[in-house]
């Protein structure tokens, strides 16, 4: 019963926390830029317009026409929401299907092989879904070209509802972040005693894995599945604008009311946070609770005492300090750090020399001085990468572009976790039972919202204008920082906040506390020490979702620093020269083919991707001992004839070893 209670108020603290957001964008729309006011009538409008039968309608445009429609939630539902949770379940089902199958042909692979598939999925993990998207469509034309023949149809006409297109673009980031969680919990579930007892009566390698491994291994994936889904769904919503799918995406962007941002947000909430509770509370899951210990005792924040002996440790260990630098020196860490900061300072020297001029050629004329073509230009000899619409060089703007987004991507990634550390440390020694439950609940319902749609719904009242600027560039770009970091704030003070909660749980941590150490002296000895690699492996990760995020919101027109509506073109103009500014017009080019004009910003953002990636997986191997099993050939294929038991034997590689 008390776990049945605490799933309920699980879901209704999600429910206010979607209500809240919903009402967000009101704060902005005002006279003033922080219009309470104006939040207030939004919150009382969302409880009318769901008490009142008459309300229950959504708007709809009609692309032929134009005219505004009323669609009532019963409608909504068997259509357009029935619609795209089907492309989106059958994509997660063929991705969870594909990478499962996929594990075994790795984890049965050896050698060279195996180094080489691992490599391919890390390359893969590098693309933006959008960039699978892209290539796809790229093969699919090619294939028509030579053959005549449409593979697959792109693109929703007239209502039409496409499946096989969006299903397996939408498929394959899924596919890869499975397919390497599968690979990572069966290499950890081998390190098992009961897997040592099984190879040693001679199984297989692959019945050990089917038989012994794989209940475990799906258990294990099914509750670290919850950040692919929440993935999953913001690519959703990409897949539904690029396919021109009159889907989820469709009807929020023709009603932003707080009533239907309020009511679409639900729709996807509520199934997702069902299915999950319902399976967990099956398998038997238990929330992680605070150790009694410090329920008893009453920490002193502060010892002079122990703050002097901690400043005398950072002189009197600075050998181990040095070793601990140069354990970090590695090449997977320190090759794409130099790539990254090279980009970088090359973006900011073009700018102190150039002042970041770009080049712009409306037309390119010959010999002979008749023109020759007209804006856009394919990359040539004279203009390398070509130009965009408007003419404005391809190379240069990218020059221009990289620095803003890699020095956002950083700001950003660094604010979430200096909030969720600080915040942290709060919600562990400082919140009761209930203010965490409160916590952890928000955060549990913010992994079935698509972090995309959050981000959109509260940035469109700012970076786009119909004329003038209410707010400065500084401003905007103030704003745009601020929300990027805290539309993540509950999840990551939880997450970091339940890391110092298992730290505070083992022995010597309470053998400290019981000896009067301070709060100051645990958090600086103990916790610290713990959590400091897996802070610094957290950050790498959240440039990379950092990243993803910057190219969604492109696609969607929401740009670094805003962008200008104008009145006689459909098409926005950035403030800033950055690279989500260059995808904006990806829907544009899979109409008309050009695809030199998406190729190159989107290779600039795979190669960041990949570097951070890379410098993860650095970080994690310096961090983590590696257990491997050094098997002989003949007994991976052939059960072994010897009536003798034979006993696998594991070396342990050095953690720090290179």
């Amino acid at each position: 019963m008390k776990r049945l209670w605490t799933i309920l108020t699980k879901f209704i603290f999600g429910v206010i926390g979607i209500i809240l957001i919903s009402a967000a964008p009101a704060l902005f729309n005002g006279a003033s830029f922080l219009d309470f006011r104006s939040y207030v009538e939004a919150l009382q409008m969302i409880f009318s317009g769901f008490t009142t039968a008459s309300e229950w309608t959504l708007n709809y445009s009609n692309p032929s026409s134009l005219e505004t429609i009323p669609v009532s939630f019963e409608k909504f539902l068997s259509g357009p929401y029935l619609y795209s949770m089907s492309i989106f379940l059958m994509a997660l089902a063929l991705a969870f299907v594909s990478a499962f199958i996929l594990s075994f042909a790795v984890l049965l692979s050896k050698g060279a092989l195996k180094r080489s598939m691992l490599e391919i999925i890390k390359v893969l993990q590098s693309f933006p879904d959008f960039a699978y998207i892209f290539l796809i469509q790229i093969g699919v034309i090619a294939i028509f070209q030579q053959t005549g023949f449409l593979l697959l149809s792109f693109y929703s006409l007239g209502g039409e509802e496409i499946y096989l297109a969006p299903v397996v673009c939408l498929s394959v980031v899924p596919a890869v972040l499975f397919l390497k969680l599968f690979i990572l919990l069966y290499e950890e579930e081998q390190r098992y005693p009961y897997v040592e007892l099984a190879r040693s009566k001679g199984l297989s390698r692959f019945e050990v894995l089917w038989k012994h491994c794989t209940s475990n291994v799906l258990k294990s994936a099914f509750y670290q599945s919850k950040s692919i889904v929440w993935l999953a769904l913001s690519a959703l919503l990409i897949i539904e604008y690029l396919f021109g799918i009159e889907g989820i995406l469709y009807y929020l962007r023709n009603d932003l009311s707080p009533k239907g941002i309020a009511f679409i947000l639900l729709t996807v909430f509520m199934p997702f946070f069902v299915f999950y509770a319902v399976v967990e509370l099956w398998l038997g899951k238990y929330e992680i609770e605070r150790n009694a210990v410090f329920g008893k005792f009453n920490l002193r924040l502060f010892d002079l005492n122990e703050i002097r002996a901690s400043l005398r440790s950072l002189f009197t260990k600075r050998q181990s300090a040095s070793m601990r630098t140069a354990s970090y020196k590695n090449p997977r860490i320190f090759i794409p750090a130099f790539i990254v900061l090279g980009l970088l300072t090359a973006s900011i020297l073009y700018g102190v020399f150039t002042g970041d001029a770009i080049a712009q050629t409306n037309y390119v004329y010959d010999e002979e001085g008749s023109i020759e073509s007209s804006a856009p230009h394919s990359p040539s000899a004279e203009i390398l990468f070509g130009t965009d619409p408007y003419g404005y060089s391809i190379a240069q703007q990218l020059v221009v572009g990289m620095k803003y987004t890699i020095v956002l991507s950083l700001l950003i990634a660094s604010l979430r976790i200096v909030f969720g550390y600080l915040f942290g440390m709060v919600y562990t020694f400082f919140f009761t039972d209930r203010l965490r439950h409160f916590v952890n609940s928000i955060a549990e319902g913010m992994h079935f919202l698509p972090l995309t749609l959050i981000t959109y719904i509260l940035l469109l009242p700012v970076l786009i204008s119909f004329g003038q600027w209410e707010l400065s560039l500084a401003e905007r770009l103030i704003f745009q920082v601020l929300i990027m970091s805290l539309v993540v704030f509950p999840i990551t003070m939880s997450s970091i906040g339940n890391e110092m909660n298992e730290t505070l749980k083992k022995d010597y941590v309470i053998s400290s506390v019981l000896m009067g150490g301070s709060m100051s002296w645990i958090l600086s000895k103990h916790i610290q020490p713990e959590l400091w690699p897996k802070l610094l492996l957290m950050w790498v990760q959240h440039i990379i979702q950092v990243l993803q995020m910057f190219v969604h919101l492109g696609i969607l027109n929401i740009f670094v620093g805003g962008a200008v509506a104008q009145s006689d073109s459909p098409r926005l103009v950035p403030e800033i020269y950055e690279l989500s500014g260059m995808i904006a017009i990806s829907r544009e080019v899979f109409s008309t083919n050009q695809f030199w004009m998406i190729l190159p910003p989107l290779a600039v953002f795979m190669i960041l991707i990949y570097c951070f990636i890379t410098i993860a997986e650095g970080l994690t191997q310096k961090q983590l001992p590696i257990v491997q099993p050094e098997v002989e050939d003949a007994r991976d294929s052939v059960k072994s004839s010897d009536p003798r038991a034979s006993f696998t034997r594991i070396r342990y590689a050095e953690a720090n070893k290179e």
